[in-house]
């Protein structure tokens, strides 16, 4: 048996072992009142997502080191001094850059990252002001979970070590209620394929698209096996790299999958009551997101994405699912 399937077997152990000592008593009573929200923040070419559960909160990455400003402004305009986990994906600078923001506005209780060290400057800088916090970084194995307030959060992978930062980042699932979040940082098509055989523990109703949609990442087969109801893509507009590539909007078409973009939309707002899901864009709801805004494409024009009949106030709906809500820039499911 190779090391890669008897990971993932000691993975699937720990699963059950987590359910059987863990059980969520009570949890399907407390759903309503245990809000939890996602902001996939707008940081241009990079990653930030803050978790909010139970007035718990998670910082999965923060963009780039320019973008250190506002990290600490967004933090500061929703009164948040405490975060209890911070997670790095990866080192790579537009991911950890602005990470010092919220280090110096919030007190950190844990962080995450794949490394504990790099040559990047960025890296070294986040490094130094956890430290000045007294905290030190910890690498979490495949198999780790625990709760944000009600909230499961389990690290995927990485399984085995792959090649290159991107093919080490962090891969997390975030489960709540009947609603579950996978988050693939920079995972590329290696390290997708070390994951697959996690099977069903993959399946997921939103995926954060990895490596910015870059050609690269979110394969066919992972695809497949996440089976996303809704993708997230954060990505600068006009990047220099061509992200969102087609063939990644491509694949996600043929999946059925509804896209939700920063460049094109800027901050997206999830929120979940465990069952039922919508997101808040902050501006162009109804724009086409598998249309490729990126270089030599034109950025200034506007589609419909068939979402149904009604586009009302910059509102799509799905109506088999929707609530009934009317603010703007609303995108409901």
């Amino acid at each position: 048996m190779s090391d890669k399937n008897r990971r993932i077997i000691a993975f699937l152990l720990l699963m059950v072992l987590t359910v059987l000592l863990f059980p969520c008593k009570g949890y399907a009573q407390d759903i309503k009142s245990a809000p939890f929200q996602i902001d996939f923040i707008d940081v241009g070419q990079g990653d930030a997502a803050l978790v909010k559960c139970d007035g718990h909160y998670m910082l999965i990455d923060g963009g780039s080191a320019s973008k250190s400003s506002l990290i600490y402004s967004y933090l500061k305009a929703r009164s948040i001094r405490y975060i209890d986990v911070i997670i790095a994906t990866h080192e790579h600078e537009d991911h950890v850059g602005g990470l010092p923001g919220a280090l110096n506005y919030a007190n950190v209780g844990a962080a995450f990252c794949s490394v504990t060290d790099s040559d990047s400057k960025a890296f070294r800088n986040s490094k130094k002001y956890l430290a000045a916090q007294g905290k030190s970084i910890y690498v979490p194995k495949a198999g780790d979970s625990f709760y944000l307030g009600s909230a499961l959060v389990t690290i995927l992978a990485p399984v085995v070590a792959g090649t290159g930062p991107n093919n080490n980042s962090i891969v997390l699932k975030i489960a709540y209620g009947g609603v579950s979040f996978l988050f693939a940082g920079d995972a590329e098509w290696e390290e997708e394929n070390s994951i697959a055989g996690y099977g069903e523990l993959l399946r997921s109703t939103v995926l954060k698209v990895g490596h910015h949609g870059g050609g690269s990442s979110t394969g066919y087969q992972f695809l497949k096996a996440v089976a996303p109801r809704y993708a997230v893509i954060s990505v600068g507009a006009g990047n220099s790299y061509g992200h969102p590539d087609e063939n990644t909007l491509s694949r996600l078409r043929d999946a059925g999958t509804q896209v939700l973009r920063t460049d094109l939309q800027g901050d997206i707002v999830c929120t979940t009551d465990g069952n039922n899901i919508t997101f808040n864009v902050q501006r162009n709801a109804n724009i086409n997101t598998l249309a490729n805004a990126g270089p030599g494409q034109n950025q200034n024009k506007s589609y419909l994405v068939p979402f149904g009949n009604s586009a009302q106030n910059n509102q799509a709906s799905v109506p088999d699912r929707s609530v009934s809500d009317t603010r703007d820039n609303q995108v409901t499911r």
